[in-house]
C-alpha cells in the first residue's frame, strides 16, 4: 500500500510537471529623449535589434512555465516574474526575468524570452543571466555582461564590450573598437575596422579581417589570427596552436 501511495504521488507530480503555460505580452515605451537601453535579463533567449526609423522601443516578452496549470499562472507570474519598461532620466530600463523565492515540491522550469526593437541610434548595454543572446544594427555603442549561453553580434556601430562567462561568442561586424573578456567557449571575431583586445581561459579563438591592432593573452585553446591592419601582440599560455597570417604591422611574442 505505501508503494502504492508512492507511486501515485510520483505520477501526480510528473503530470503537474509535465503542464506548461505560454503567455506573452508586450511593451513600448517611446523613444523621445532616450538615448540608452539597459537590459537586465535572466534566464531565456534575448534577442536586440535597431531599426532605422523606429520611433520606440518595442518588447515582446514570452514568459514560459513548466509545473504551473492555467488556473496558477497569474499568480505565478505576479509573485515570480519581473518585466517591466521604464524610463530612467535619459534611459529605457528593461527587466525581465524569473525571481526565485520560497520553495516548492513541483520542480519548475521557467523563463523569459525577450524580443525588442530600439532606434538604431541608442546605445545598449545588457546584464544577461543564461539563454542565447543576439543583437545587431546597434549604432550607439554596446555593452554586454553575459553568464552563460551562446552569443551572436552583429553589425554595431561604436565600442564593443563583452565580458562573458561561457559559451560560444560570434562577432561579425563593428565599426569601432572591440575588446571580449571571456571564460570559455569558441570566440569568433572578423570584420572589425579598429582596435581589437581579447582575453580567453579556454576554447577556439579565430580573428579575421581587423583594421587596427589585434592584443591577445590566451589560456588553452587553439588561435587563428588573419588579416589585420597594425600590430598583433599575443600571450598564449596554454595548449593549442597557433596560426598567425597577413599582418601588416609586427608580430609580438
Amino acid at each position: 500500500m505505501r508503494r502504492s501511495a508512492l507511486l501515485l504521488v510520483l505520477l501526480a507530480a510528473a503530470a503537474m510537471t509535465a503542464l506548461g503555460f505560454e503567455k506573452t505580452q508586450t511593451l513600448t515605451l517611446p523613444g523621445e529623449g532616450i538615448a540608452k537601453l539597459e537590459v537586465t535579463a535572466g534566464a531565456g533567449f534575448l534577442k536586440v535589434s535597431g531599426v532605422e526609423g523606429a520611433g520606440a522601443v518595442e518588447v515582446t516578452a514570452e514568459i514560459v512555465v513548466s509545473g504551473v496549470g492555467d488556473k496558477d499562472m497569474e499568480a505565478y507570474i505576479k509573485d515570480h516574474v519581473e518585466l517591466e519598461l521604464r524610463k530612467a532620466g535619459r534611459a529605457a530600463v528593461l527587466v525581465g526575468r524569473i525571481r526565485e523565492s520560497g520553495f516548492s515540491f513541483i520542480p519548475r522550469d521557467a523563463r523569459v524570452d525577450l524580443t525588442v526593437t530600439v532606434p538604431k541610434g541608442l546605445a545598449v548595454e545588457i546584464d544577461d543571466g543564461s539563454g542565447e543572446l543576439t543583437v545587431s544594427g546597434v549604432s550607439g555603442g554596446l555593452r554586454i555582461k553575459d553568464g552563460s549561453g551562446s552569443m551572436e553580434v552583429r553589425n554595431i556601430v561604436g565600442d564593443l564590450w563583452i565580458d562573458d562567462g561561457s559559451g560560444e561568442i560570434e562577432v561579425d561586424g563593428v565599426q569601432g573598437n572591440v575588446e571580449i573578456i571571456d571564460g570559455s567557449g569558441e570566440t569568433d571575431v572578423r570584420n572589425v575596422t579598429g582596435d581589437l583586445s581579447i582575453d580567453d581561459g579556454s576554447g577556439g579563438v579565430s580573428l579575421r579581417k581587423i583594421g587596427g591592432n589585434v592584443t591577445v593573452e590566451d589560456g588553452s585553446g587553439s588561435l587563428e589570427i588573419d588579416d589585420v591592419g597594425k600590430d598583433v601582440r599575443i600571450r598564449h599560455k596554454g595548449s593549442g596552436g597557433v596560426d598567425i597570417t597577413n599582418v601588416k604591422g609586427q608580430v609580438i611574442r
